[in-house]
């Protein structure tokens, strides 16, 4: 039944329906004058603004018409069509901030429903790292809606968040654009407020994926981790290398009498099943010196974590590594 109506309504806009308008939206942007039509009976159903604008006590003015000079005429009909339609909008093609000016409208003449159809396009419209921090400077601008700003500025901080559990993120290229600097900050303090978990796979916050391991300089630093064994790396050709030569607190001496030289680690190549279970490939074993130039990166996100023992070679009699492939042993034989 309320959709028929509804439909109706929609059908009334067109000037051969026989119901002619009542009421003319003069709306006011960029030097000109736009004018859009309606009916007076329609708007006063859903709006108690324009009920008391329209057939309150009489306050002096023109009731036929209603002059708009903060909203642009896209906003105005978009505004009409939610009146009218109540639903295909189209509203998803829309910009943040055409769909922030139109809440502005649904707030000044409080629409019935109107607020609430918008924080809903709004929660769905996709946030990148690209448009994070324009996203937030229009949260920023509009903040005097303030329940929709918040939304949005909430949504941004979580997304945010989410990043830099799983990525190293360098906030300067966010920072770039100077008229967003305020902004940016803001949403920078804002993240930095929330309570951030450790990644699941390294264990670490932020995540080691993706960061360079550095020289031996990292050793002063007690929360730098170090280079387990099992611990998979990357290399500048997108290699993947397993750790299985080192253990925590080992270190060679390449540098002579004068103390430690470069830190070594005995690494296997690695590639991965279509299951993502790795596969260390025998005789195809690296020493990785670090301090020599290398550029090696972490990579915790490939399988899930650390390389499991199972597929680590194992020491001999000898104390030598085996280079015959993969152990079958379920644990460590160091």
């Amino acid at each position: 039944m309320w959709s028929s109506i509804k439909q109706n309504w929609s059908c009334a806009r067109d000037s051969s329906s026989g119901v002619p308008t009542d009421v003319t939206f003069q709306v006011k942007e960029k030097g000109g004058i736009y004018e859009v039509k309606a009916h007076k009976y329609y708007l006063a159903l859903v709006s108690p603004v324009f009920k008391t604008h329209f057939f309150g006590p009489f306050l002096g003015g023109n009731k036929d018409i209603v002059k708009i000079d903060d909203a642009p005429v896209e906003a105005v009909k978009a505004m009409l069509d939610y009146i009218y339609l109540g639903q295909e909008l189209g509203w998803e093609i829309k910009t943040l901030e055409e769909m922030f000016e139109i809440a502005c409208l649904a707030d000044k003449y409080d629409v019935v429903g109107m607020m609430e159809t918008v924080k809903d396009c709004v929660e769905k419209m996709p946030i990148s790292l690209d448009s994070v921090v324009e996203t937030a400077h229009i949260a920023d601008k509009f903040s005097f809606i303030g329940e929709l700003s918040e939304l949005l500025l909430s949504k941004c901080t979580k997304f945010l968040s989410q990043v830099l559990c799983s990525h190293v993120l360098d906030f300067s290229g966010l920072f770039s654009k100077s008229e967003f600097a305020s902004s940016a900050a803001m949403l920078h303090s804002l993240v930095l407020k929330v309570d951030l978990p450790d990644c699941s796979n390294c264990d670490h916050f932020p995540c080691l994926h993706g960061q360079l391991v550095p020289d031996e300089s990292w050793a002063d630093d007690p929360d730098y981790p170090c280079l387990d064994r099992g611990c998979l790396l990357t290399d500048e050709d997108g290699g993947h290398w397993t750790v299985f030569g080192y253990e925590p607190g080992d270190m060679f001496f390449n540098g002579g009498s004068e103390g430690p030289g470069e830190f070594v680690y005995f690494a296997r190549k690695t590639t991965f099943t279509t299951d993502g279970k790795p596969h260390l490939i025998k005789d195809e074993d690296v020493q990785i010196v670090l301090g020599d130039g290398a550029c090696i990166y972490f990579d915790c996100k490939k399988c899930d974590g650390a390389v499991p023992a199972v597929h680590l070679p194992k020491r001999d009699a000898m104390n030598m590594w085996d280079t015959e492939g993969n152990t079958d042993s379920n644990t460590d034989s160091d």
